[in-house]
């Protein structure tokens, strides 16, 4: 078999061709728009909702005392275990009574005395009593005789005299009698203070509630005052805060528009106050606002110090936990919610993205309210029926088209603490005032 052998430059030429064949039958390219971008978009969600201050603050038992001893001694026995709920008047220690008994006994006996010594002077006074009035008859008769001639006046001056000295032997038994009783007295006061430093030795539980742990043990020597321990109840709980002069004034005018006058300050002891710990979801614990500082605000701080009283019969409220505390301004009034992710901030305003009409985005500056759980409240800026861009915000910009997909949301979707707002509007004075009488009436039945 022969072999051709092609020369280079055609096989080139030929491959030119075969290139170019395909390239003769493709059309030119042209630009073609691209879709807009998908965003995710909401209606508002229209909800009551209440107005309220929040603010940061400390618990403390509304019972705590502290257990010491009134008298020195050793202690003798301890009746408890740390952490126990005791209840009044419990023995909880007992200290060495030896000394005490034998003091009470002595001031005993000293009364015993004394009660002995006022019968002795009464006696005394009943024969010096005697001889008054036998010496009293022996001077009438020397008298008369003296008047008859019938008697020297010798006799008559020692029967006088008899009877000046009768007189004060009496009054020296009356005397001794009024010092016997006096005496009586003291000792009496004396046996009530053995008596008592005798009771002193069994230190008392003066409250209901659970004891603290003591450093005191058997044996230990106590003075008059010292520390031993504590009870704490804690089944009422205070919680301190402060608001500052800005937040008092807006809820004093709150206040003044709701009730179309000028409201006592005793009265705003009725206002709820809401309290959550730092793992609680939404506000559980409900209480009273218990104390308004009558001094007024602090010019130092121009905060003015508050308390509130919570029931805590479960014990959730430890006393000196810092919780966070919520306090209603106004009446549950109707306001729309969006999620806080919505919201964009520069420098100076808060605003959102929202879908018009034509799908255009536009940009809406809002004025925002109370912002809880991932959610916020709106109060100027859109409307109930304005579509919030609330996911792809990256990839919106004013007057740019979009394909918005449209997320519908309900009040149930809202957090626990929006759904409080509706359940829990906050009491007014009179509401209050009226729960109290029946509660008054209750009691009394």
């Amino acid at each position: 078999m022969t072999l051709r052998v092609v020369p280079l430059n055609r096989l080139m030429l030929l491959g030119g061709i075969a290139f170019f064949i395909p390239a003769c039958g493709r059309t030119t390219n042209e630009y073609v728009t691209p879709p807009p971008p998908k965003v995710t978009a909401m209606v508002p969600v229209k909800h009551p909702v209440v107005a309220f201050i929040e603010e940061n603050g400390e618990s403390e038992a509304v019972e705590r005392a502290e257990v010491r001893s009134r008298v020195r001694g050793f202690i003798q026995q301890v009746n408890f275990e740390p952490g126990q709920s005791v209840n009044r008047d419990k023995v909880l220690y007992e200290i060495e009574d030896d000394e005490y008994v034998a003091a009470r006994n002595a001031s005993a006996a000293e009364v015993t005395a004394a009660q002995a010594a006022i019968k002795v002077s009464e006696a005394q006074v009943l024969t010096a009593q005697t001889e008054v009035n036998r010496a009293q008859r022996e001077f009438e008769r020397q008298t008369t005789l003296l008047a008859q001639q019938a008697t020297s006046k010798t006799e008559f001056d020692a029967a006088e005299a008899a009877i000046e000295s009768a007189r004060a032997l009496l009054a020296g038994a009356s005397a001794a009698v009024e010092s016997s009783k006096a005496s009586l007295q003291q000792a009496q006061a004396r046996l009530e203070k053995a008596e008592l430093e005798l009771a002193y030795t069994k230190i008392h539980a003066p409250i209901d509630g659970r004891v603290t742990k003591t450093d005191i043990k058997v044996g230990n020597l106590v003075d008059n005052g010292t520390e031993l321990s504590a009870v704490i109840n804690d089944n009422q709980v205070y919680v301190n805060f402060s608001i500052s002069d800005r937040q008092l004034l807006e809820l004093r005018r709150a206040r003044i528009e709701r009730s179309e006058k000028p409201v006592p300050q005793e009265e705003w002891s009725r206002l709820p106050v809401f309290v959550k710990l730092e793992t609680d979801e939404g506000f559980p614990h409900v209480g009273r606002l218990d104390y308004i500082d009558q001094e007024g605000v602090n010019a130092a701080t121009g905060s003015l110090p508050l308390r509130a009283v919570f029931d805590n019969p479960n014990g959730k409220l430890l006393p000196g936990l810092f919780v966070r505390v919520r306090m209603p301004v106004s009446e549950p009034q109707d306001a729309l919610l969006i999620p806080a992710r919505a919201i964009l901030r520069d420098r100076d305003t808060s605003f959102v993205m929202v879908v018009a009409e034509n799908n255009l985005v536009q940009r809406r500056e809002v004025q925002l309210g109370e912002q809880t759980a991932g959610w916020a409240v709106v109060r100027q800026g859109i409307s109930e029926t304005d579509r919030v861009i609330i996911d792809g915000l990256q990839r919106s910009r004013p007057e740019m088209p979009v394909d918005p997909i449209i997320y519908s949301a309900s009040p149930q979707d809202l957090p626990a603490a929006f759904q409080m707002n509706a359940a829990q509007p906050p009491a007014t004075a009179s509401d209050s005032a009226e729960e109290d009488a029946e509660k008054d009436n209750e009691e009394s039945r």
